[in-house]
């Protein structure tokens, strides 16, 4: 016989996410490895886009842009110093550190403003529809 709480449950499958943070993780070490810049920053976007997905689908934020952009200042400070200190090994990976955080601050900022104007625009538009004909 078939339980009925488990027909109500919610659905608790396994998570994406985790794949693609250790994906992002690999990717960057390997472009640092290998000389490739691209896929460096590339790996660095995919982690930060991971960990902000993990938190919106943990619910711990609502707003995944926020997170990135919060993620991407700290790519930028932690690859910041890491160039700063002018060694062979830590100045192409400092590099690209900040060349992701750089990217993912300016994706952020772009996402919220396009989300701010979206929702602007719409309010308009349902102000100017909700007039009254009396």
């Amino acid at each position: 016989m078939s339980d009925e709480s488990d027909t109500n449950s919610t659905y608790t499958g396994a998570s994406p996410w985790p794949l693609f943070v250790a994906l992002g993780l690999a990717l960057s070490e390997v472009g640092v490895v290998l000389g490739l810049r691209p896929v460096s920053v590339v790996g660095l976007l995919l982690f930060v886009g991971s960990i902000a997905g993990i938190l919106t689908e943990a619910g711990y934020i609502s707003r995944p842009a926020r997170a990135a952009g919060v993620q991407g200042v700290a790519l930028v400070g932690i690859g910041s110093a890491l160039v700063l200190q002018n060694q062979t090994g830590t100045t192409v990976r400092g590099q690209s550190i900040a060349i992701a955080g750089v990217l993912s601050l300016l994706s952020a900022l772009l996402w919220m403003g396009f989300i701010r104007t979206r929702t602007k625009n719409s309010t308009v538009a349902n102000e100017s529809t909700e007039a009254t004909s009396d």
